[in-house]
Protein backbone atom coordinates (compact mmCIF):
# COMPACT_ATOMS: atom_id res chain seq x y z
CA UNK A 1 0.00 0.00 0.00
CA UNK A 2 1.23 3.37 -0.81
CA UNK A 3 0.90 6.89 0.30
CA UNK A 4 1.18 10.67 -0.72
CA UNK A 5 4.37 12.06 1.00
CA UNK A 6 2.92 15.50 0.77
CA UNK A 7 -0.91 15.99 1.04
CA UNK A 8 -2.76 19.54 1.08
CA UNK A 9 -4.99 20.45 4.29
CA UNK A 10 -7.64 22.78 5.27
CA UNK A 11 -8.28 24.06 8.98
CA UNK A 12 -9.40 21.17 10.91
CA UNK A 13 -7.91 18.15 8.91
CA UNK A 14 -5.08 18.73 11.76
CA UNK A 15 -7.38 17.90 14.56
CA UNK A 16 -7.90 14.13 12.85
CA UNK A 17 -6.89 11.33 15.17
CA UNK A 18 -7.77 7.49 14.64
CA UNK A 19 -6.69 4.43 16.01
CA UNK A 20 -5.96 3.05 12.60
CA UNK A 21 -2.89 4.34 10.25
CA UNK A 22 -4.25 6.44 7.74
CA UNK A 23 -0.95 7.78 6.10
CA UNK A 24 3.38 6.70 6.01
CA UNK A 25 4.46 7.76 9.07
CA UNK A 26 5.91 11.15 8.46
CA UNK A 27 3.82 12.37 5.71
CA UNK A 28 3.93 16.46 5.24
CA UNK A 29 0.39 18.07 5.53
CA UNK A 30 0.37 21.85 4.51
CA UNK A 31 -2.46 24.38 5.02
CA UNK A 32 -2.71 27.67 2.88
CA UNK A 33 -1.46 29.57 5.74
CA UNK A 34 2.22 28.05 5.93
CA UNK A 35 1.19 25.63 8.59
CA UNK A 36 2.96 22.32 8.52
CA UNK A 37 2.10 18.97 9.61
CA UNK A 38 3.63 15.68 9.95
CA UNK A 39 1.75 12.08 10.39
CA UNK A 40 2.63 10.36 13.69
CA UNK A 41 2.15 7.66 15.85
CA UNK A 42 1.56 8.76 20.01
CA UNK A 43 3.62 6.37 22.12
CA UNK A 44 1.44 8.01 25.32
CA UNK A 45 -1.58 10.38 25.83
CA UNK A 46 -0.13 14.12 24.51
CA UNK A 47 -2.06 16.92 25.70
CA UNK A 48 -3.35 19.46 23.27
CA UNK A 49 -0.31 21.84 23.00
CA UNK A 50 1.76 20.14 24.35
CA UNK A 51 5.24 19.72 22.99
CA UNK A 52 6.44 16.64 21.80
CA UNK A 53 9.97 14.40 20.99
CA UNK A 54 10.20 11.04 19.45
CA UNK A 55 11.17 7.58 20.93
CA UNK A 56 14.57 6.33 21.13
CA UNK A 57 15.60 3.79 18.99
CA UNK A 58 16.84 0.53 21.10
CA UNK A 59 20.46 1.14 22.37
CA UNK A 60 21.87 -1.63 20.50
CA UNK A 61 20.80 -0.23 17.17
CA UNK A 62 21.79 2.75 17.04
CA UNK A 63 25.06 2.23 15.28
CA UNK A 64 27.73 -0.72 14.84
CA UNK A 65 25.49 -3.48 13.35
CA UNK A 66 27.37 -5.64 11.42
CA UNK A 67 26.54 -6.40 7.78
CA UNK A 68 25.73 -10.12 7.44
CA UNK A 69 27.08 -10.19 3.75
CA UNK A 70 28.61 -8.05 1.24
CA UNK A 71 26.36 -5.88 -0.99
CA UNK A 72 27.22 -4.92 -4.10
CA UNK A 73 26.41 -1.60 -6.28
CA UNK A 74 22.79 -1.99 -7.46
CA UNK A 75 21.43 -4.75 -4.59
CA UNK A 76 18.15 -3.41 -2.77
CA UNK A 77 18.53 -6.33 -0.30
CA UNK A 78 20.76 -5.34 3.04
CA UNK A 79 21.32 -8.38 5.28
CA UNK A 80 22.66 -7.23 8.92
CA UNK A 81 22.77 -8.89 11.91
CA UNK A 82 20.91 -8.02 15.12
CA UNK A 83 22.20 -6.50 18.26
CA UNK A 84 22.17 -8.73 21.61
CA UNK A 85 19.48 -7.18 23.62
CA UNK A 86 16.01 -6.18 21.43
CA UNK A 87 14.32 -8.25 19.38
CA UNK A 88 12.53 -6.87 15.83
CA UNK A 89 9.47 -7.76 15.13
CA UNK A 90 8.98 -8.41 10.95
CA UNK A 91 6.29 -6.32 8.25
CA UNK A 92 3.75 -9.16 6.73
CA UNK A 93 5.76 -8.97 3.07
CA UNK A 94 7.75 -12.17 5.13
CA UNK A 95 5.73 -12.80 7.71
CA UNK A 96 2.57 -14.01 5.55
CA UNK A 97 0.21 -11.42 7.70
CA UNK A 98 -0.23 -8.66 6.37
CA UNK A 99 -1.93 -6.74 8.97
CA UNK A 100 1.92 -6.90 10.90
CA UNK A 101 3.98 -3.62 10.11
CA UNK A 102 7.89 -4.33 10.58
CA UNK A 103 9.15 -1.95 13.27
CA UNK A 104 11.70 -0.05 11.10
CA UNK A 105 9.46 0.54 8.24
CA UNK A 106 9.70 3.68 6.34
CA UNK A 107 12.75 4.25 8.83
CA UNK A 108 16.53 4.55 7.97
CA UNK A 109 19.01 2.40 7.50
CA UNK A 110 22.43 4.17 7.52
CA UNK A 111 26.15 3.16 6.99
CA UNK A 112 28.05 4.86 9.89
CA UNK A 113 31.94 3.48 9.77
CA UNK A 114 33.77 1.24 7.17
CA UNK A 115 33.05 0.37 3.72
CA UNK A 116 30.21 2.52 2.17
CA UNK A 117 30.06 4.99 4.89
CA UNK A 118 27.95 7.90 4.76
CA UNK A 119 25.07 6.10 2.95
CA UNK A 120 21.14 5.94 3.87
CA UNK A 121 18.26 4.42 2.75
CA UNK A 122 14.75 4.32 3.31
CA UNK A 123 13.33 0.96 4.58
CA UNK A 124 10.42 -0.34 2.49
CA UNK A 125 10.15 -3.94 4.19
CA UNK A 126 11.88 -6.16 6.44
CA UNK A 127 12.43 -9.38 8.23
CA UNK A 128 11.92 -10.51 12.19
CA UNK A 129 14.97 -10.71 13.84
CA UNK A 130 16.09 -12.51 17.33
CA UNK A 131 18.61 -10.89 19.32
CA UNK A 132 22.01 -12.17 17.60
CA UNK A 133 19.89 -13.10 14.30
CA UNK A 134 20.13 -11.77 10.95
CA UNK A 135 17.40 -9.30 9.58
CA UNK A 136 16.69 -8.78 6.14
CA UNK A 137 16.37 -5.32 4.87
CA UNK A 138 14.17 -4.71 2.00
CA UNK A 139 14.86 -0.75 0.11
CA UNK A 140 12.21 1.00 -2.03
CA UNK A 141 12.27 0.17 -5.38
CA UNK A 142 14.12 3.56 -6.93
CA UNK A 143 16.70 2.78 -4.52
CA UNK A 144 19.83 0.82 -4.17
CA UNK A 145 23.08 0.51 -2.71
CA UNK A 146 25.66 3.10 -4.66
CA UNK A 147 28.53 1.69 -2.54
CA UNK A 148 29.73 -1.45 -2.33
CA UNK A 149 29.26 -2.91 1.30
CA UNK A 150 31.57 -5.33 2.30
CA UNK A 151 30.85 -7.88 5.87
CA UNK A 152 33.19 -5.07 7.83
CA UNK A 153 30.57 -2.65 7.01
CA UNK A 154 28.98 -1.16 10.07
CA UNK A 155 24.99 0.46 9.91
CA UNK A 156 22.64 2.00 12.05
CA UNK A 157 18.56 1.56 12.29
CA UNK A 158 16.21 4.02 12.94
CA UNK A 159 12.60 4.03 13.34
CA UNK A 160 10.46 6.99 11.17
CA UNK A 161 10.64 10.49 12.63
CA UNK A 162 7.12 10.46 14.02
CA UNK A 163 6.89 6.68 14.72
CA UNK A 164 6.30 6.82 18.31
CA UNK A 165 6.39 10.14 19.91
CA UNK A 166 5.59 11.30 23.83
CA UNK A 167 5.66 14.52 25.71
CA UNK A 168 8.92 16.23 26.05
CA UNK A 169 10.86 15.88 29.04
CA UNK A 170 13.92 17.77 29.95
CA UNK A 171 15.35 15.03 32.11
CA UNK A 172 15.14 12.32 29.93
CA UNK A 173 15.00 13.45 26.25
CA UNK A 174 15.14 10.46 23.84
CA UNK A 175 15.07 12.06 20.80
CA UNK A 176 14.15 15.15 18.63
CA UNK A 177 11.36 17.78 19.13
CA UNK A 178 8.61 15.97 16.77
CA UNK A 179 6.66 19.25 16.93
CA UNK A 180 3.33 20.33 18.74
CA UNK A 181 -0.84 18.40 18.43
CA UNK A 182 -3.53 20.53 18.18
CA UNK A 183 -5.36 18.63 20.12
CA UNK A 184 -5.46 15.45 22.99
CA UNK A 185 -4.26 12.34 21.54
CA UNK A 186 -5.28 9.17 23.02
CA UNK A 187 -1.96 6.78 23.32
CA UNK A 188 -1.44 4.86 20.46
CA UNK A 189 -3.55 6.90 17.94
CA UNK A 190 -2.08 8.39 14.81
CA UNK A 191 -2.30 12.31 14.24
CA UNK A 192 -0.80 15.25 12.54
CA UNK A 193 2.18 16.98 14.80
CA UNK A 194 2.36 20.52 14.10
CA UNK A 195 5.69 21.72 13.27
CA UNK A 196 5.80 25.04 11.48
CA UNK A 197 3.02 28.53 11.59
CA UNK A 198 1.21 29.51 14.52
CA UNK A 199 0.30 27.03 16.72
CA UNK A 200 -1.14 27.76 21.03
CA UNK A 201 1.53 25.83 22.61
CA UNK A 202 1.64 25.32 26.67
CA UNK A 203 4.18 27.91 29.09
CA UNK A 204 6.03 26.82 31.76
CA UNK A 205 6.38 30.59 32.11
CA UNK A 206 5.44 34.33 31.46
CA UNK A 207 6.50 34.62 27.87
CA UNK A 208 7.39 38.19 25.86
CA UNK A 209 5.75 39.22 22.39
CA UNK A 210 8.94 38.53 20.00
CA UNK A 211 10.98 36.62 21.60
CA UNK A 212 12.33 33.04 21.07
CA UNK A 213 10.16 30.30 22.48
CA UNK A 214 12.39 26.98 23.70
CA UNK A 215 11.64 23.94 25.17
CA UNK A 216 10.75 23.89 29.09
CA UNK A 217 9.74 20.84 31.43
CA UNK A 218 7.14 18.65 30.90
CA UNK A 219 5.59 19.32 27.30
CA UNK A 220 5.84 23.00 27.71
CA UNK A 221 7.75 26.13 26.60
CA UNK A 222 9.60 28.96 28.12
CA UNK A 223 11.83 31.95 27.54
CA UNK A 224 15.79 30.96 26.91
CA UNK A 225 17.94 30.05 30.02
CA UNK A 226 21.11 29.72 28.36
CA UNK A 227 21.02 26.29 28.61
CA UNK A 228 22.06 24.53 25.60
CA UNK A 229 22.26 21.02 26.95
CA UNK A 230 18.56 20.70 27.35
CA UNK A 231 16.91 23.98 24.91
CA UNK A 232 15.68 23.36 22.08
CA UNK A 233 14.53 26.06 19.87
CA UNK A 234 10.72 25.87 18.79
CA UNK A 235 9.70 29.66 17.73
CA UNK A 236 8.84 33.00 18.40
CA UNK A 237 5.95 34.00 20.37
CA UNK A 238 3.22 35.74 18.50
CA UNK A 239 0.91 35.98 21.75
CA UNK A 240 2.63 35.29 24.61
CA UNK A 241 0.84 33.54 28.18
CA UNK A 242 1.11 35.44 31.51
CA UNK A 243 2.05 32.52 33.34
CA UNK A 244 2.70 29.04 33.85
CA UNK A 245 0.09 26.25 32.44
CA UNK A 246 -1.40 29.02 29.79
CA UNK A 247 -1.08 28.43 26.22
CA UNK A 248 0.96 31.33 24.30
CA UNK A 249 0.90 31.82 20.49
CA UNK A 250 3.72 30.34 18.89
CA UNK A 251 5.56 30.80 15.43
CA UNK A 252 6.41 26.86 15.60
CA UNK A 253 9.99 27.12 13.13
CA UNK A 254 10.68 23.33 14.28
CA UNK A 255 11.12 21.70 10.72
CA UNK A 256 10.00 22.73 7.45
Amino acid sequence: MSFPGTVNGSPGFEKSVTTTQKHRLGTKMEFADGRTFFYSKAAEAITCGQVTMGTQTATDHIVDLAVAAAVAVGERRITVTNGGSTAITGSGKFTGDFATRGDYVDGYLFVNDEAGEGQIFTIKDHSSAATGATITIDLYDNDSVRTALTTSSQVGLHKPVGHSVEIWDASDIDSIVTGVPACNVASGSYFWNQVKGPAAVQSESSMVLGNEAFTAGDGRIGPSADNNSVEVRVGVVLAPAGGAGEHSLVDLQIRG
